[in-house]
């Protein structure tokens, strides 16, 4: 037991446990063949049972400290899991992640909505590959366990809604509200490519975003609609009526054959810029199609 104080003032912890892995043995065989005295034996155990609880203890400790780095950490969380005491080390791991990634995000302040793209990347690599090394050591440590994966399902779920939130209330939602629809556009693609290389890890989180983006999506759609209907019935007020051929149509067909400027429809000034809006909101909306961003609003403009 002395020297197994020693080890552990010092902090040498593979010799510690296996120290206390001797002393155990060495106490099974005095029981078994009764080589000490009831009161010698149980005292013996309970010097092993304090310093093993002595050892978890400074384990649980250095997984909690910040500036930890991933080799100890994941050390002292096998050394937690050999000691037997699998489910407090499985949640300190976790929890150690979640720390260094609450403290990282700190470092980013989301800056004027034209950064809204940068800050989104920037956030998502950092959540994502976060979440993306906890899962590596919980299955490197653990392997698949059913309660510890339903942990690390659980807790995955948690920081993806948190980062979901981050980027709802720093981007989308002033976004959304001034129909910036290629803003949101291009933020829920990043979100959710960042996600999506999570699913060869078996946690497919798409869902957890598009809870907290659907609305923002259909706020944006929404806005842009009432925005081209407003624009049309003004440019319909004032328009001649007069029916030619679209300019961006005739540059586009540089010297082509007459028969191919007569296949391009003659329409008023205010329809052609009117075909020219929904085409922009249709070429964007499409991005949406297969992300299931949206559902009523989405259809119509595509036609479902």
């Amino acid at each position: 037991m002395e020297s197994l104080e020693v080890l552990l003032a010092e902090r040498r912890v593979d010799e510690a446990l296996d120290a206390l892995d001797e002393g155990e043995s060495v106490a099974k065989e005095a029981r078994d063949r009764q080589t000490l005295p009831p009161a010698d034996l149980q005292s013996l155990q309970t010097a092993i049972f304090e310093q093993r609880q002595k050892l978890a203890d400074q384990l649980a400790d250095a997984a909690c400290q910040a500036s930890i780095s991933g080799y100890e950490l994941r050390s002292a969380v096998m050394a937690l899991k050999r000691l037997g005491d699998g489910p407090r080390a499985h949640t300190l791991l976790l929890t150690s992640h979640q720390q260094k990634l609450k403290s990282n995000t700190q470092s980013l302040h989301p800056s004027a909505a034209s950064h809204g793209v940068a800050y989104t990347a920037a956030l998502s690599h950092l959540v994502f590959s976060t979440i993306a090394q906890g899962a590596s050591d919980s299955l490197a440590i653990f392997d698949d366990e059913p309660a510890y994966s339903s942990e690390l399902v659980t807790w995955s779920v948690n920081q993806t809604e948190a980062y979901a939130q981050l980027i709802r209330r720093h981007v989308l939602a002033s976004a959304a509200a001034s129909g910036g629809l290629r803003a949101v556009a291009e933020c829920v693609q990043i979100c959710l490519g960042h996600c999506s290389l999570l699913e060869a890890r078996g946690l497919s989180l798409s869902q957890v975003l598009l809870k907290y983006f659907r609305p923002c999506v259909e706020q944006a759609l929404t806005a842009n609609l009432k925005r081209i209907e407003q624009c049309t019935a003004a440019l319909a007020a004032a328009d001649d009526w007069l029916l030619v051929h679209s300019p961006m149509g005739s540059r586009s067909l540089g010297a082509a054959p007459l028969g191919a400027m007569i296949s391009q429809p003659k329409l008023s000034t205010s329809a052609h810029k009117f075909n020219t809006m929904v085409q922009v909101i249709i070429g964007l909306t499409k991005r949406f199609k297969t992300l299931h961003c949206y559902s009523h609003s989405g259809n119509i403009i595509l036609g479902k």
